[in-house]
C-alpha cells in the first residue's frame, strides 16, 4: 500500500512541475465555461433587420420602431426593392428582412394587411426562433395601433426561408463535418505519428538527418492532408447523392477550410 501511495504522490509531483499540464487541467475548464456560457449562445439578440416598406405610413413606422427598440432586433437599413433585399442577403449584411404590403394602414382595419418575414435559414433553428420573436412583436404592435372598440384580425406574418426552405439540418452539419475531419485526420494524426516516432526511439534518427525539423513535420502532415481530401471527396459524394445537399455550397466550405489549414 505504501508503494501505491508513493506512486500517486510521484504522479502529483510530475503534474505540478509541468506548467503546461497545469494550464490544461485548471485553465481549460475556465476558458470553456466562459466560452460556452457567454460567447457560444443560441439566444436571439441583435438580429440585423432590413425593412422594405412601400407604404411608409404611421402604422409601419410604429412597428419598425417597436422592433428596433427590442433587444432582439436591430434595424440597420431600408430597402428599395426585392432585388436590393436579395443582394443584402447575398452579401451577408442582414439576417432578416421585414416586407410590408402597400397601403398597410388602410388594410389594417379590414384585416387585409400583410407582412412577410424573410429569414436566412442556413441555421434552421435560429431562423425559426427569430421569426417567432418577430411575429410576436408585429402582432402586438398591430393590435395596439387599432382605435378603441375596433376589432380586426391579428397580423400574422408570412414566413419565407431563404437558402434552406426545407429546414434540413444536413445543410448545416455537412460543412462542419468537413472541418472536423480535417482537424482529426490532418492535425491529430500528424501529432500521433510524431509521438509514435518518439515511442519507437526513431525520433533521434530523424533529428540527426540532413532535413530540417520543420520539413520533417511537413513531410508527416502531407500524407494525412492528402488522405483527408479523399475522405472529403467521399463526403461530398454522399452529401450530393444520398443526403441531397447542394454540392456547390459544400465545395465552397471545403475551399475555405482547406485554406485555413494550409
Amino acid at each position: 500500500m505504501k508503494q501505491f501511495i508513493s506512486f500517486i504522490r510521484k504522479e502529483f509531483f510530475h503534474i505540478f512541475r509541468d506548467r503546461r499540464t497545469m494550464l490544461i487541467l485548471l485553465g481549460m475548464p475556465i476558458v470553456q465555461i466562459i466560452l460556452f456560457g457567454f460567447a457560444i449562445t443560441t439566444e436571439v439578440k441583435n438580429v440585423r433587420v432590413a425593412v422594405l416598406d412601400p407604404s411608409n405610413d404611421v402604422v409601419t413606422r410604429r412597428i419598425i420602431d417597436r422592433m428596433d427598440a427590442s433587444e432582439y432586433f436591430t434595424v440597420i437599413r431600408r430597402l428599395h426593392s426585392p432585388a436590393d433585399m436579395e443582394a443584402s442577403f447575398g452579401r451577408g449584411e442582414i439576417d432578416m428582412a421585414l416586407v410590408f404590403s402597400e397601403r398597410f394602414s388602410d388594410k389594417l382595419y379590414t384585416g387585409e394587411a400583410r407582412v412577410q418575414l424573410v429569414s436566412d435559414a442556413t441555421d434552421p433553428n435560429m431562423a425559426t426562433m427569430q421569426a417567432g420573436y418577430a411575429a410576436n412583436i408585429i402582432s402586438s404592435a398591430g393590435q395596439e395601433m387599432l382605435p378603441p372598440g375596433v376589432h380586426a384580425a391579428a397580423i400574422v406574418p408570412q414566413l419565407k426561408l431563404l437558402y434552406n426552405p426545407q429546414m434540413k439540418s444536413a445543410y448545416n452539419f455537412v460543412p462542419g463535418v468537413m472541418g472536423l475531419i480535417l482537424m482529426l485526420i490532418c492535425a491529430m494524426m500528424t501529432s500521433i505519428s510524431i509521438v509514435r516516432e518518439k515511442e519507437k526511439g526513431t525520433m533521434e534518427v530523424l533529428l540527426v538527418s540532413p532535413v530540417k525539423p520543420l520539413f520533417i513535420i511537413l513531410a508527416k502532415a502531407v500524407p494525412y492532408f492528402v488522405l483527408s481530401f479523399v475522405n472529403l471527396t467521399t463526403i461530398l459524394l454522399l452529401s450530393g447523392y444520398v443526403l441531397n445537399v447542394p454540392v456547390a455550397g459544400s465545395l465552397f466550405w471545403l475551399v475555405v477550410v482547406s485554406l485555413l489549414f494550409i
